[in-house]
Formats: structure tokens, sequence, C-alpha cells
């Protein structure tokens, strides 16, 4: 027979293994659970980004403008925003090429020919931005490019930061749609409105025009370059000389996340303009609109 010593010492063996067994598979349940939790996706995860610097969507942008003192005063404010900023020198009004594109497109009613040119000069500027990136074998489809007029402005509400802020997130908000508008002109229809994360900016899916400030993804500039071949055939309905009216042909179909759209232009005469960028024709007036009496 076994000591009483013999005894003890098995039954303490036992509970020392007891204890050793239970804590394992105590430890192993709170890692499975942990493991659970990683995989579940944080709805805010991706949103969120725009708050880490390392995680910033790098931005590259173009300012259509043949005036230095606009180009650098758009300039200076999109860098403090972080975005790159080129400058794209449209066509002269008055140019060979301009005037040649004015003879192929009829409008079948007269204008000013400064106007016209003007108008189509735009158009081609707009029209070399989204097709040279389309075709650029440096940029990764999913990469952003930026373009604004030289009228743009910041609204006055908002900080640099906050701005910058804003764009960071819809951006992510759009990557699925390839294309932004943080500037909009009449928008209509529109959904899915919320209000971006921090801040009291309205985003919301819509139909609008206007060009003075548009993202678009290396893919959907493929998309909007097809488009544009297609509306600039003779007898297409819907054929027209000017990129914003193309625009907001396709937004009709396929609606683009607008950014601010509680935003609206601090500019008394213009017509239901908002976003984070207004066009600034106080300080930056619209000869075009002026000629065309808008």
């Amino acid at each position: 027979m076994r000591t009483l010593t013999q005894l003890i010492s098995i039954l303490v063996i036992s509970m020392f293994i007891i204890f050793i067994t239970t804590f394992f598979l105590q430890e192993n349940m709170l890692n499975d659970n942990k493991m659970q939790h990683a995989n579940i996706p944080n709805k805010s995860s991706k949103v969120a980004k725009y708050n880490n610097k390392d995680n910033m969507i790098k931005l590259e942008g173009y300012v259509v403008s043949v005036d230095d003192e606009r180009f650098n005063n758009v300039k200076l404010l999109l860098n403090a925003l972080g975005i790159e900023i080129h400058q794209h020198v449209p066509h002269a009004y008055d140019s060979e090429v301009v005037l040649k594109a004015i003879e192929e497109f009829p409008l079948g009613w007269d204008l000013d020919i400064k106007i016209r040119g003007k108008c189509m000069s735009n158009r081609m500027a707009f029209f070399d931005l989204v097709h040279n990136f389309a075709n650029d074998k440096n940029a990764k489809n999913t990469s952003w490019r930026l373009i604004f007029e030289d009228d743009a402005d910041l609204h006055p509400s908002l900080k640099p930061s906050q701005a910058q802020e804003a764009i960071q997130e819809g951006l992510i908000l759009a990557a699925d749609d390839g294309a932004l508008f943080m500037g909009v002109c009449m928008p209509v229809n529109c959904t899915d409105n919320r209000t971006l994360t921090d801040s009291s900016i309205v985003a919301g899916k819509c139909t609008g025009i206007c060009a003075h400030a548009l993202a678009f993804t290396k893919w959907k500039a493929k998309i909007i370059a097809s488009l544009i071949d297609e509306l600039l055939q003779p007898g297409n309905p819907h054929r027209t000389q000017n990129f914003d009216e193309m625009l907001q042909f396709y937004s009709i179909e396929h609606k683009i996340l607008a950014l601010g759209l509680n935003l609206k232009s601090p500019i008394p005469d213009v017509y239901e303009h908002y976003g984070l960028f207004f066009q600034n024709r106080g300080k930056f007036p619209s000869f075009i609109n002026e000629g065309l009496q808008l």
C-alpha cells in the first residue's frame, strides 16, 4: 500500500497538471476570441486612415490657367492642403488649333469668337488632362489626380486642415466610383448623404455640373475619355463643346460623390454652387460668363 506521503504527492502533482491545463485552455480561448474580433471589419477603419499621415493618399493635381497670378494664388492654397500642383496652360483662344476646332464643331448659332474660343480652349484643356492621365504609364489605375480651375478658392468657413481631412476621407469614400466633386454646381437627386468624420461637412452622391474642383482615378479617367470621344461624334444628340456638361451627362446615370453640400458659395451672384471649393469670381472674374451673361 502506498504511504500517506505518496498519496499526497500524487494529489499535488495531479492538481498542478489540472491547473496548467486549465490555464492554457483559457489562454487559447482568449487568443481565438481576439482573432475573431480582429477579423471583423471595422466600418470606420478605412475612413479613419486619413487621420494617420502615414496612410494619407498622395495628392497630385493640375490647375488650368494661362495667368501666372491666378495660378500662383491657387497653387499656394492647394500646397497648404498637401497637394502637389502643376500648371496646365490651355491653348490661346485665337490660336490656330482652337480656331480649327471651332470650325469642326459648329454650334448652330452666333457667338462672339473670343468667347467661343475661350470655351473651346477650356474644353480642350480638360480633355487633354483626362486623356493624358488615362494614358499615363507611370500612374497606377487606382491613383487619383485632382483638377482645378484657376478661380477655385477654399470655402471661408473651412480651415485648411479641415479641407485636407475632408478630401482624404472623400477619396476613400469615392474609391469604388473613381470620381469626386470637391465643388459642384446645381446638385440634384443626391443620395447616400452623410456627415464626414469629425466635421460638419455633408457629402452625398449627386448629379451635377461644374469643373472647378474635380478628382478622378486613372481607371475612371479612361471611362471619361471614352465618353468624351463618344459625345464629340457628329449626330450624337448629347453632343456639346463643354466639358462640364459632359460630366453632368455622365453623372445622371453614374452619380458622383460631392463634398460640402451644406457649404454654399459666398459669392452672391452665382446660382446653386456648393462645396469645399467655390469659384471666387469676386477676386477672379470669369470673362466667359460675363460674355454669356450667366
